[in-house]
Protein backbone atom coordinates (compact mmCIF):
# COMPACT_ATOMS: atom_id res chain seq x y z
CA UNK A 1 0.00 0.00 0.00
CA UNK A 2 1.44 3.20 -1.01
CA UNK A 3 0.12 7.04 0.14
CA UNK A 4 -0.40 9.93 -1.94
CA UNK A 5 3.09 11.33 -1.99
CA UNK A 6 4.02 7.29 -3.08
CA UNK A 7 5.59 6.35 0.06
CA UNK A 8 4.95 3.39 1.38
CA UNK A 9 2.25 3.25 4.33
CA UNK A 10 5.17 1.33 6.38
CA UNK A 11 7.60 4.68 5.57
CA UNK A 12 4.45 6.64 6.40
CA UNK A 13 3.75 5.59 9.67
CA UNK A 14 7.61 5.85 10.72
CA UNK A 15 7.58 9.38 9.61
CA UNK A 16 4.39 9.77 11.89
CA UNK A 17 6.08 7.77 14.85
CA UNK A 18 9.14 10.34 14.90
CA UNK A 19 11.65 8.68 13.26
CA UNK A 20 13.50 11.75 11.91
CA UNK A 21 14.42 12.72 15.44
CA UNK A 22 15.87 9.83 16.14
CA UNK A 23 18.42 10.45 13.30
CA UNK A 24 22.19 11.98 13.79
CA UNK A 25 22.42 16.03 12.39
CA UNK A 26 24.95 14.70 9.33
CA UNK A 27 22.48 11.93 8.78
CA UNK A 28 19.15 14.50 7.95
CA UNK A 29 20.31 16.56 4.88
CA UNK A 30 20.75 13.09 2.80
CA UNK A 31 17.48 11.47 4.11
CA UNK A 32 15.31 14.83 3.80
CA UNK A 33 16.77 15.50 0.07
CA UNK A 34 15.44 12.10 -0.95
CA UNK A 35 12.32 12.07 0.82
CA UNK A 36 11.69 15.70 -1.06
CA UNK A 37 12.71 13.71 -4.32
CA UNK A 38 10.88 10.43 -4.30
CA UNK A 39 8.96 10.71 -6.61
CA UNK A 40 11.94 10.90 -8.80
CA UNK A 41 13.93 8.30 -6.94
CA UNK A 42 14.25 4.50 -8.39
CA UNK A 43 13.47 1.79 -6.44
CA UNK A 44 17.04 0.96 -5.26
CA UNK A 45 17.63 4.68 -4.01
CA UNK A 46 13.76 4.15 -2.06
CA UNK A 47 14.73 1.45 -0.70
CA UNK A 48 18.27 2.42 0.59
CA UNK A 49 16.70 5.18 2.32
CA UNK A 50 13.15 3.28 3.48
CA UNK A 51 15.24 0.51 4.52
CA UNK A 52 17.28 2.88 7.37
CA UNK A 53 14.03 4.60 8.13
CA UNK A 54 11.82 1.39 8.94
CA UNK A 55 15.09 -0.19 10.75
CA UNK A 56 15.52 2.86 13.32
CA UNK A 57 11.69 2.59 14.03
CA UNK A 58 11.93 -0.63 14.64
CA UNK A 59 14.50 -0.20 17.33
CA UNK A 60 14.10 0.90 21.23
CA UNK A 61 15.60 3.96 22.21
CA UNK A 62 18.56 2.13 24.04
CA UNK A 63 19.62 0.14 20.53
CA UNK A 64 18.73 3.58 18.42
CA UNK A 65 21.47 5.67 20.62
CA UNK A 66 23.74 2.39 20.47
CA UNK A 67 23.54 2.24 16.53
CA UNK A 68 24.33 6.04 15.91
CA UNK A 69 26.72 5.95 19.39
CA UNK A 70 30.03 7.23 17.19
CA UNK A 71 28.57 9.07 14.46
CA UNK A 72 27.02 11.24 17.21
CA UNK A 73 30.36 11.29 19.64
CA UNK A 74 32.30 12.92 16.44
CA UNK A 75 29.41 15.31 15.73
CA UNK A 76 30.03 16.62 19.45
CA UNK A 77 33.73 15.98 18.38
CA UNK A 78 33.56 18.33 15.38
CA UNK A 79 31.07 21.50 16.75
CA UNK A 80 28.52 20.25 13.68
CA UNK A 81 25.57 22.00 15.83
CA UNK A 82 27.80 25.29 15.91
CA UNK A 83 28.21 24.90 11.73
CA UNK A 84 25.86 26.59 9.52
CA UNK A 85 24.52 23.02 8.37
CA UNK A 86 21.58 22.89 6.35
CA UNK A 87 19.38 19.40 8.06
CA UNK A 88 16.95 20.11 4.96
CA UNK A 89 19.36 19.48 2.24
CA UNK A 90 22.52 18.05 1.07
CA UNK A 91 24.69 21.80 0.38
CA UNK A 92 28.63 22.54 -0.86
CA UNK A 93 28.57 24.17 2.95
CA UNK A 94 27.64 21.23 4.65
CA UNK A 95 30.03 19.37 2.44
CA UNK A 96 32.68 21.69 3.20
CA UNK A 97 32.23 21.85 6.52
CA UNK A 98 32.77 18.21 6.72
CA UNK A 99 35.78 17.79 4.86
CA UNK A 100 37.67 20.16 6.59
CA UNK A 101 37.16 18.98 9.93
CA UNK A 102 40.50 16.44 11.06
CA UNK A 103 37.73 14.30 12.04
CA UNK A 104 36.07 13.49 9.02
CA UNK A 105 37.73 10.20 7.61
CA UNK A 106 36.77 8.83 11.35
CA UNK A 107 32.67 10.41 10.66
CA UNK A 108 32.75 8.73 7.24
CA UNK A 109 33.91 5.32 8.88
CA UNK A 110 30.91 5.34 11.41
CA UNK A 111 28.22 6.80 9.13
CA UNK A 112 29.63 3.43 6.88
CA UNK A 113 29.03 1.32 9.57
CA UNK A 114 25.77 2.56 10.29
CA UNK A 115 24.67 1.35 6.68
CA UNK A 116 26.66 -1.39 6.96
CA UNK A 117 24.48 -2.79 10.45
CA UNK A 118 21.16 -1.84 8.18
CA UNK A 119 22.06 -3.58 5.21
CA UNK A 120 22.72 -6.67 7.08
CA UNK A 121 19.45 -7.15 7.84
CA UNK A 122 16.84 -9.49 5.78
CA UNK A 123 14.03 -7.41 4.01
CA UNK A 124 11.38 -9.70 2.66
CA UNK A 125 11.77 -7.72 -1.03
CA UNK A 126 14.68 -8.21 -1.63
CA UNK A 127 16.81 -11.72 -3.43
CA UNK A 128 20.42 -11.95 -3.66
CA UNK A 129 20.01 -14.80 -6.47
CA UNK A 130 19.15 -12.32 -8.91
CA UNK A 131 21.18 -13.10 -12.55
CA UNK A 132 22.18 -10.15 -14.20
CA UNK A 133 23.39 -9.34 -17.53
CA UNK A 134 25.02 -6.71 -19.26
CA UNK A 135 24.57 -6.55 -23.21
CA UNK A 136 27.07 -3.74 -25.08
CA UNK A 137 27.17 -3.68 -28.65
CA UNK A 138 30.04 -1.97 -30.87
CA UNK A 139 27.58 -1.70 -34.08
CA UNK A 140 28.82 -2.71 -37.90
CA UNK A 141 29.45 0.99 -39.14
CA UNK A 142 32.45 0.83 -36.36
CA UNK A 143 35.72 -1.01 -37.46
CA UNK A 144 38.02 -2.50 -35.22
CA UNK A 145 40.96 -4.70 -35.42
CA UNK A 146 40.29 -8.50 -34.21
CA UNK A 147 43.76 -8.94 -33.14
CA UNK A 148 43.70 -5.82 -30.54
CA UNK A 149 39.65 -5.04 -29.68
CA UNK A 150 39.74 -7.55 -26.80
CA UNK A 151 43.33 -6.37 -25.37
CA UNK A 152 41.98 -4.02 -22.64
CA UNK A 153 39.92 -6.78 -21.61
CA UNK A 154 43.24 -8.57 -20.32
CA UNK A 155 41.93 -11.80 -20.45
CA UNK A 156 39.27 -11.99 -17.90
CA UNK A 157 36.50 -13.40 -20.49
CA UNK A 158 36.50 -14.96 -23.94
CA UNK A 159 35.90 -13.72 -27.38
CA UNK A 160 34.17 -16.24 -29.47
CA UNK A 161 33.18 -15.99 -33.18
CA UNK A 162 29.54 -15.25 -34.01
CA UNK A 163 27.41 -16.61 -37.00
CA UNK A 164 24.98 -13.85 -37.86
CA UNK A 165 23.20 -15.24 -39.93
CA UNK A 166 19.19 -15.01 -38.92
CA UNK A 167 16.19 -15.19 -40.75
CA UNK A 168 12.96 -13.62 -40.78
CA UNK A 169 13.87 -9.75 -39.58
CA UNK A 170 16.29 -6.85 -40.94
CA UNK A 171 17.51 -5.66 -37.69
CA UNK A 172 20.88 -5.70 -36.34
CA UNK A 173 22.31 -8.58 -33.83
CA UNK A 174 21.75 -6.42 -31.17
CA UNK A 175 18.23 -5.45 -31.95
CA UNK A 176 17.38 -8.95 -32.72
CA UNK A 177 18.36 -10.69 -29.14
CA UNK A 178 16.91 -7.45 -27.68
CA UNK A 179 13.56 -8.19 -29.27
CA UNK A 180 13.77 -11.81 -30.08
CA UNK A 181 13.99 -14.58 -32.75
CA UNK A 182 12.39 -17.89 -33.29
CA UNK A 183 13.38 -20.83 -31.33
CA UNK A 184 11.43 -24.11 -30.76
CA UNK A 185 7.91 -24.06 -30.89
CA UNK A 186 8.23 -20.83 -33.03
CA UNK A 187 8.47 -19.10 -29.57
CA UNK A 188 10.61 -15.94 -29.29
CA UNK A 189 14.10 -16.03 -27.37
CA UNK A 190 14.06 -12.46 -25.72
CA UNK A 191 15.65 -10.53 -23.52
CA UNK A 192 13.68 -7.70 -22.80
CA UNK A 193 10.63 -8.78 -20.42
CA UNK A 194 7.04 -8.40 -21.07
CA UNK A 195 5.31 -5.62 -19.17
CA UNK A 196 5.00 -6.59 -15.18
CA UNK A 197 2.87 -3.72 -14.23
CA UNK A 198 4.49 -3.34 -11.27
CA UNK A 199 6.33 -0.28 -9.82
CA UNK A 200 9.37 -2.45 -8.40
CA UNK A 201 10.29 -3.32 -11.53
CA UNK A 202 10.04 0.01 -13.22
CA UNK A 203 14.28 0.36 -13.22
CA UNK A 204 15.11 -2.97 -13.75
CA UNK A 205 15.66 -2.93 -17.07
CA UNK A 206 17.49 -0.27 -19.07
CA UNK A 207 17.96 -0.03 -22.92
CA UNK A 208 21.03 3.20 -24.11
CA UNK A 209 21.34 3.80 -27.48
CA UNK A 210 23.99 6.34 -29.48
CA UNK A 211 21.89 6.32 -31.75
CA UNK A 212 17.56 5.53 -32.08
CA UNK A 213 17.87 2.07 -34.36
CA UNK A 214 17.58 0.14 -30.88
CA UNK A 215 15.40 2.59 -28.90
CA UNK A 216 13.31 2.68 -32.33
CA UNK A 217 12.99 -1.49 -32.66
CA UNK A 218 11.98 -1.75 -28.81
CA UNK A 219 9.38 0.65 -29.19
CA UNK A 220 8.16 -0.73 -32.18
CA UNK A 221 7.86 -4.22 -30.67
CA UNK A 222 5.90 -3.17 -28.27
CA UNK A 223 3.57 -1.26 -30.65
CA UNK A 224 2.90 -4.78 -32.24
CA UNK A 225 2.17 -6.22 -29.47
CA UNK A 226 0.03 -3.86 -27.94
CA UNK A 227 1.61 -3.23 -24.81
CA UNK A 228 3.98 -0.27 -22.96
CA UNK A 229 7.35 -0.91 -22.80
CA UNK A 230 8.85 -2.00 -19.39
CA UNK A 231 12.30 -0.71 -19.58
CA UNK A 232 13.82 2.32 -19.37
CA UNK A 233 14.54 3.61 -23.23
CA UNK A 234 16.83 6.41 -23.24
CA UNK A 235 18.41 7.45 -27.10
CA UNK A 236 20.79 10.05 -27.75
CA UNK A 237 18.93 10.63 -31.16
CA UNK A 238 15.38 11.02 -29.69
CA UNK A 239 16.65 13.32 -27.17
CA UNK A 240 17.51 15.74 -29.75
CA UNK A 241 14.95 18.11 -28.53
CA UNK A 242 16.12 18.21 -25.20
CA UNK A 243 19.97 18.50 -25.89
CA UNK A 244 18.99 21.44 -27.96
CA UNK A 245 16.92 23.33 -25.60
CA UNK A 246 19.46 22.59 -22.87
CA UNK A 247 22.76 23.29 -24.74
CA UNK A 248 21.01 26.33 -26.08
CA UNK A 249 20.89 27.70 -22.53
CA UNK A 250 24.17 27.14 -21.45
CA UNK A 251 25.57 28.88 -24.66
CA UNK A 252 23.88 32.16 -23.23
CA UNK A 253 26.22 31.64 -20.24
CA UNK A 254 29.30 34.20 -19.33
CA UNK A 255 32.13 32.59 -18.47
CA UNK A 256 31.76 33.87 -15.18
CA UNK A 257 30.76 32.08 -11.78
CA UNK A 258 27.91 34.00 -10.92
CA UNK A 259 26.17 33.74 -14.55
CA UNK A 260 26.96 30.13 -14.47
CA UNK A 261 25.26 29.42 -11.14
CA UNK A 262 21.80 31.30 -12.46
CA UNK A 263 22.03 29.10 -15.57
CA UNK A 264 22.90 26.19 -13.78
CA UNK A 265 19.77 27.12 -11.19
CA UNK A 266 17.96 27.49 -14.04
CA UNK A 267 18.35 24.25 -15.89
CA UNK A 268 17.61 22.52 -12.54
CA UNK A 269 13.92 23.55 -12.47
CA UNK A 270 12.95 24.40 -15.97
CA UNK A 271 10.31 21.91 -16.98
CA UNK A 272 11.62 19.41 -18.98
CA UNK A 273 8.38 17.71 -20.22
CA UNK A 274 8.16 19.05 -23.68
CA UNK A 275 11.22 18.50 -24.35
CA UNK A 276 11.20 15.06 -23.86
CA UNK A 277 10.41 12.22 -26.34
CA UNK A 278 7.11 10.09 -24.71
CA UNK A 279 9.50 7.09 -23.11
CA UNK A 280 11.14 10.17 -21.01
CA UNK A 281 8.11 11.92 -20.40
CA UNK A 282 5.90 9.99 -18.90
CA UNK A 283 8.27 8.80 -16.23
CA UNK A 284 9.27 11.80 -13.44
CA UNK A 285 12.36 9.94 -12.28
CA UNK A 286 13.53 9.42 -16.10
CA UNK A 287 13.08 13.03 -16.63
CA UNK A 288 15.25 13.69 -13.95
CA UNK A 289 17.69 10.93 -14.95
CA UNK A 290 18.66 12.58 -17.98
CA UNK A 291 18.55 16.11 -16.57
CA UNK A 292 20.93 15.19 -13.59
CA UNK A 293 23.52 13.56 -16.82
CA UNK A 294 23.05 16.61 -18.71
CA UNK A 295 24.15 18.77 -16.04
CA UNK A 296 27.17 16.54 -15.17
CA UNK A 297 29.39 18.41 -17.62
CA UNK A 298 30.50 15.15 -19.08
CA UNK A 299 29.94 15.06 -22.57
CA UNK A 300 26.57 13.73 -22.45
CA UNK A 301 25.16 16.02 -23.96
CA UNK A 302 27.72 16.31 -27.20
CA UNK A 303 28.61 12.96 -28.08
CA UNK A 304 26.50 10.17 -27.99
CA UNK A 305 29.29 7.66 -26.84
CA UNK A 306 29.47 9.54 -23.74
CA UNK A 307 25.93 9.46 -23.55
CA UNK A 308 25.84 5.95 -23.33
CA UNK A 309 28.47 5.14 -21.10
CA UNK A 310 27.93 8.25 -18.38
CA UNK A 311 23.98 6.98 -18.70
CA UNK A 312 24.97 3.53 -17.53
CA UNK A 313 27.46 4.43 -15.46
CA UNK A 314 24.74 6.38 -13.77
CA UNK A 315 22.18 3.59 -13.81
CA UNK A 316 24.42 0.92 -12.36
CA UNK A 317 24.80 3.75 -9.64
CA UNK A 318 21.22 4.80 -8.70
CA UNK A 319 19.04 2.18 -9.95
CA UNK A 320 21.07 -1.34 -9.92
CA UNK A 321 19.25 -2.80 -13.19
CA UNK A 322 19.50 -6.48 -13.77
CA UNK A 323 19.77 -5.92 -17.04
CA UNK A 324 21.15 -3.19 -18.71
CA UNK A 325 21.98 -2.98 -22.72
CA UNK A 326 23.71 -0.17 -24.53
CA UNK A 327 24.91 0.88 -27.86
CA UNK A 328 27.57 2.91 -29.45
CA UNK A 329 27.61 4.69 -32.33
CA UNK A 330 29.47 6.79 -34.94
CA UNK A 331 29.93 10.83 -33.44
CA UNK A 332 31.64 13.86 -35.21
CA UNK A 333 35.01 15.01 -34.81
CA UNK A 334 35.54 17.68 -32.15
CA UNK A 335 35.73 21.28 -34.03
CA UNK A 336 38.13 23.32 -32.41
CA UNK A 337 37.18 26.37 -30.37
CA UNK A 338 34.57 24.31 -28.71
CA UNK A 339 34.01 23.61 -25.03
CA UNK A 340 33.23 19.93 -25.84
CA UNK A 341 34.31 18.85 -22.21
CA UNK A 342 31.55 20.77 -20.80
CA UNK A 343 28.67 21.66 -22.19
CA UNK A 344 28.97 24.01 -25.95
CA UNK A 345 27.01 22.58 -28.62
CA UNK A 346 29.52 22.90 -31.15
CA UNK A 347 27.10 23.05 -33.96
CA UNK A 348 25.66 26.37 -32.32
CA UNK A 349 29.43 27.97 -31.45
CA UNK A 350 31.00 26.86 -34.85
CA UNK A 351 29.36 27.12 -38.29
CA UNK A 352 31.91 24.70 -39.80
CA UNK A 353 29.61 21.66 -40.94
CA UNK A 354 29.94 18.04 -39.16
CA UNK A 355 32.22 15.71 -40.22
CA UNK A 356 31.64 11.65 -38.82
CA UNK A 357 35.16 10.16 -37.42
CA UNK A 358 34.52 6.41 -37.73
CA UNK A 359 37.80 5.24 -36.63
CA UNK A 360 37.63 7.77 -33.21
CA UNK A 361 34.55 6.46 -32.46
CA UNK A 362 35.12 3.11 -32.80
CA UNK A 363 38.14 3.48 -30.51
CA UNK A 364 36.28 5.43 -28.15
CA UNK A 365 33.29 2.52 -28.35
CA UNK A 366 36.21 -0.45 -27.67
CA UNK A 367 37.23 1.74 -24.52
CA UNK A 368 33.92 2.75 -23.30
CA UNK A 369 32.28 -0.65 -23.12
CA UNK A 370 35.15 -1.80 -21.01
CA UNK A 371 34.73 1.12 -18.76
CA UNK A 372 30.74 0.34 -18.27
CA UNK A 373 31.93 -3.63 -17.24
CA UNK A 374 34.31 -1.48 -15.21
CA UNK A 375 31.25 0.73 -13.43
CA UNK A 376 29.28 -2.49 -12.86
CA UNK A 377 31.70 -4.10 -11.13
CA UNK A 378 31.97 -1.06 -8.48
CA UNK A 379 28.77 -2.65 -6.52
CA UNK A 380 28.36 -6.53 -5.04
CA UNK A 381 25.47 -6.85 -7.03
CA UNK A 382 27.28 -7.19 -10.56
CA UNK A 383 30.22 -9.60 -8.87
CA UNK A 384 27.65 -12.05 -8.34
CA UNK A 385 26.14 -13.82 -11.19
CA UNK A 386 26.51 -11.37 -14.13
CA UNK A 387 26.94 -12.06 -17.65
CA UNK A 388 28.85 -9.81 -19.64
CA UNK A 389 28.64 -9.41 -23.43
CA UNK A 390 29.98 -7.39 -26.20
CA UNK A 391 29.71 -7.66 -29.43
CA UNK A 392 31.92 -6.45 -32.32
CA UNK A 393 29.26 -6.67 -35.39
CA UNK A 394 32.33 -5.83 -37.99
CA UNK A 395 34.46 -8.70 -37.23
CA UNK A 396 31.41 -10.88 -36.20
CA UNK A 397 32.63 -11.66 -32.69
CA UNK A 398 31.45 -11.47 -29.24
CA UNK A 399 33.72 -10.92 -25.57
CA UNK A 400 31.86 -12.88 -22.85
CA UNK A 401 32.67 -12.16 -19.57
CA UNK A 402 30.88 -14.52 -17.13
CA UNK A 403 30.56 -16.96 -14.33
CA UNK A 404 31.26 -21.00 -14.87
CA UNK A 405 27.61 -21.70 -15.02
CA UNK A 406 27.32 -19.68 -18.15
CA UNK A 407 28.00 -22.90 -19.98
CA UNK A 408 27.92 -21.31 -23.22
CA UNK A 409 31.46 -20.39 -22.93
CA UNK A 410 32.43 -24.14 -22.31
CA UNK A 411 31.79 -25.13 -25.85
CA UNK A 412 32.85 -24.35 -29.12
CA UNK A 413 34.44 -21.16 -30.17
CA UNK A 414 31.83 -20.30 -32.30
CA UNK A 415 28.75 -19.65 -31.66
CA UNK A 416 25.19 -18.52 -33.60
CA UNK A 417 23.51 -15.35 -33.07
CA UNK A 418 20.34 -17.59 -31.79
CA UNK A 419 22.15 -19.84 -29.56
CA UNK A 420 23.80 -16.91 -27.69
CA UNK A 421 20.26 -15.29 -27.47
CA UNK A 422 18.82 -18.52 -26.64
CA UNK A 423 21.33 -19.14 -23.49
CA UNK A 424 21.07 -15.51 -22.56
CA UNK A 425 17.26 -15.81 -22.69
CA UNK A 426 17.25 -18.95 -20.01
CA UNK A 427 20.37 -16.93 -17.46
CA UNK A 428 17.85 -14.28 -17.26
CA UNK A 429 14.74 -15.97 -16.37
Amino acid sequence: MKTADGLSQDLQNALNNGVLKRLPLTFLPFVNEQLKKWQYLFPNERRSVQRLLLYVDGLNAEQSSALFKNVVQLEEKMGVRHWQFSATEQTIQNSSELARSSYFLEWRRAVQAVFDTVDQQPFQSESSSVKRLVLLDIPRPLPVNAATIWRRWQGIGKAVNLEMGFSGSTLGPFEVLLGGMPIENDNPSKLLPANPGHDEFSADTWVIDAGSSAVDAVLNHATVSMGAPSSILLSYERLAVYRQNFSREMNTMRKDLADADAVFDRLRTVDVTAWSPPEVSADPAVREFVRSLYLAGNGAVIFGNSFVEWGASEAFRRARPSFLAAKFGVRAKPKPFTGVAVFDNPDQVNPAPSVDDVPGSAADAEMLALYIWLAAQRYDEYRRSTVCVCLAESISQAYIVAPPEFTITRGSDTVSLQQLGTSLSTWLS
